[in-house]
């Protein structure tokens, strides 16, 4: 019998554990692509360019809440843009690239 309450146990842990790793990387995934249409929305305002998202990283919210995006801008494949995306307040807080395009800047 203790056998049987302990695998129930381990089992219903586990699937929480599961359940909770899914949840989570759905989050991530809406979390990415907010930051990626906002991302080439404000590139496209400000400096009147496609912004194309190849990379990102997450940092854990223990830490901030942020995303760093890596990407480039249409017809300029081999220079890189780095976007800094807050996702708690949804909104770029820096971008990054080479002075020509950052200077044409509105």
């Amino acid at each position: 019998m203790v056998k049987k309450v302990a695998l129930v146990l381990v089992l219903v842990v586990v699937a929480l554990w599961l359940v909770g790793r899914y949840t989570s990387s759905i989050e991530k995934k809406e979390m990415v692509e907010t930051a990626t249409i906002l991302s080439q929305e404000y590139i496209k305002k400000y400096y009147n360019s496609e912004y194309i998202v190849t990379d990102y990283d997450i940092i854990h919210p223990s830490i901030n809440s942020t995303i760093f995006l890596t990407g480039y801008i249409k017809g300029h494949e081999d220079v890189p843009i780095y976007i800094t995306y807050d996702y708690e307040q949804k909104v770029v807080r820096n971008v990054v690239g080479p002075s020509w395009f950052i200077d044409n800047g509105k």
